[in-house]
Protein backbone atom coordinates (compact mmCIF):
# COMPACT_ATOMS: atom_id res chain seq x y z
CA UNK A 1 0.00 0.00 0.00
CA UNK A 2 1.14 3.49 -0.74
CA UNK A 3 1.58 5.79 2.19
CA UNK A 4 0.54 9.39 2.00
CA UNK A 5 3.23 11.93 2.76
CA UNK A 6 2.32 14.74 5.07
CA UNK A 7 4.08 18.05 5.30
CA UNK A 8 5.10 19.70 8.53
CA UNK A 9 2.31 22.28 8.25
CA UNK A 10 -0.30 19.58 7.90
CA UNK A 11 1.07 17.83 11.00
CA UNK A 12 0.97 20.98 13.07
CA UNK A 13 -2.60 21.67 11.97
CA UNK A 14 -3.62 18.11 12.88
CA UNK A 15 -2.03 18.38 16.34
CA UNK A 16 -3.58 21.73 17.18
CA UNK A 17 -6.99 20.63 16.01
CA UNK A 18 -7.35 23.48 13.56
CA UNK A 19 -8.30 22.98 9.97
CA UNK A 20 -7.43 24.96 6.93
CA UNK A 21 -11.10 25.49 6.08
CA UNK A 22 -12.86 27.80 8.50
CA UNK A 23 -16.42 28.99 8.28
CA UNK A 24 -16.96 32.72 7.97
CA UNK A 25 -17.88 34.51 11.20
CA UNK A 26 -21.18 35.78 9.83
CA UNK A 27 -22.56 32.30 9.23
CA UNK A 28 -21.67 31.19 12.77
CA UNK A 29 -23.66 33.93 14.46
CA UNK A 30 -26.83 33.05 12.56
CA UNK A 31 -26.53 29.38 13.54
CA UNK A 32 -26.12 30.11 17.26
CA UNK A 33 -29.80 30.96 17.64
CA UNK A 34 -31.12 27.49 18.41
CA UNK A 35 -34.72 26.60 18.85
CA UNK A 36 -35.59 25.08 22.23
CA UNK A 37 -36.04 21.33 22.14
CA UNK A 38 -39.57 20.26 22.95
CA UNK A 39 -39.89 16.80 24.46
CA UNK A 40 -43.13 14.92 24.19
CA UNK A 41 -44.27 13.13 27.30
CA UNK A 42 -44.53 9.47 26.51
CA UNK A 43 -46.59 6.92 28.35
CA UNK A 44 -44.65 4.67 30.70
CA UNK A 45 -43.80 1.25 29.32
CA UNK A 46 -45.85 -0.65 31.90
CA UNK A 47 -49.04 1.17 30.88
CA UNK A 48 -48.34 0.61 27.18
CA UNK A 49 -47.90 -3.12 27.81
CA UNK A 50 -51.13 -3.18 29.86
CA UNK A 51 -53.13 -1.98 26.83
CA UNK A 52 -52.41 -5.20 24.93
CA UNK A 53 -54.28 -8.38 25.78
CA UNK A 54 -51.03 -10.34 26.00
CA UNK A 55 -49.70 -7.68 28.38
CA UNK A 56 -52.36 -8.44 30.96
CA UNK A 57 -51.54 -12.14 30.73
CA UNK A 58 -47.84 -11.31 31.03
CA UNK A 59 -48.44 -9.30 34.21
CA UNK A 60 -50.57 -12.10 35.63
CA UNK A 61 -47.83 -14.63 34.89
CA UNK A 62 -45.16 -12.39 36.42
CA UNK A 63 -47.29 -11.90 39.52
CA UNK A 64 -47.78 -15.63 39.94
CA UNK A 65 -44.06 -16.28 39.50
CA UNK A 66 -43.16 -13.61 42.06
CA UNK A 67 -45.66 -15.08 44.50
CA UNK A 68 -44.26 -18.59 44.07
CA UNK A 69 -40.72 -17.25 44.45
CA UNK A 70 -41.65 -15.51 47.69
CA UNK A 71 -43.23 -18.74 48.90
CA UNK A 72 -39.96 -20.57 48.23
CA UNK A 73 -38.09 -17.94 50.20
CA UNK A 74 -40.51 -18.15 53.11
CA UNK A 75 -40.53 -21.95 53.15
CA UNK A 76 -36.72 -22.22 52.88
CA UNK A 77 -36.82 -25.62 51.11
CA UNK A 78 -39.39 -27.11 53.48
CA UNK A 79 -41.75 -28.39 50.83
CA UNK A 80 -44.60 -29.21 53.18
CA UNK A 81 -44.61 -25.59 54.39
CA UNK A 82 -44.31 -24.35 50.78
CA UNK A 83 -47.36 -26.28 49.61
CA UNK A 84 -49.35 -25.31 52.71
CA UNK A 85 -48.66 -21.60 52.18
CA UNK A 86 -49.31 -21.90 48.44
CA UNK A 87 -52.61 -23.70 49.08
CA UNK A 88 -53.73 -21.00 51.51
CA UNK A 89 -52.83 -18.33 48.95
CA UNK A 90 -54.76 -20.11 46.20
CA UNK A 91 -57.84 -20.43 48.42
CA UNK A 92 -57.57 -16.76 49.42
CA UNK A 93 -57.22 -15.68 45.77
CA UNK A 94 -60.27 -17.74 44.81
CA UNK A 95 -62.35 -16.23 47.62
CA UNK A 96 -61.30 -12.67 46.79
CA UNK A 97 -61.95 -13.25 43.08
CA UNK A 98 -65.38 -14.69 43.82
CA UNK A 99 -66.30 -11.76 46.09
CA UNK A 100 -65.15 -9.22 43.47
CA UNK A 101 -67.13 -11.07 40.80
CA UNK A 102 -70.30 -11.01 42.94
CA UNK A 103 -69.91 -7.29 43.70
CA UNK A 104 -69.34 -6.38 40.04
CA UNK A 105 -72.25 -8.58 38.95
CA UNK A 106 -74.59 -6.91 41.46
CA UNK A 107 -73.48 -3.46 40.32
CA UNK A 108 -74.15 -4.42 36.70
CA UNK A 109 -77.61 -5.75 37.59
CA UNK A 110 -78.45 -2.50 39.41
CA UNK A 111 -77.37 -0.44 36.40
CA UNK A 112 -79.46 -2.58 34.05
CA UNK A 113 -82.51 -2.38 36.29
CA UNK A 114 -82.16 1.41 36.63
CA UNK A 115 -81.84 1.69 32.83
CA UNK A 116 -84.99 -0.36 32.38
CA UNK A 117 -86.86 1.83 34.90
CA UNK A 118 -85.73 4.96 33.08
CA UNK A 119 -87.07 3.53 29.81
CA UNK A 120 -90.41 2.75 31.49
CA UNK A 121 -90.68 6.32 32.83
CA UNK A 122 -89.99 7.83 29.40
CA UNK A 123 -92.80 5.85 27.77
Amino acid sequence: MAQRKTTSTNRSNQRSGSSSKKAPASSRSSKNTRQPVVYEEKEPLYSVIWTYSWGKALYLLLGILVLIGLDFLIAMNHYDLFFTVLGIEIIAAMLIGWIVFIILDRMKQKEQSSDMQDEDVEE
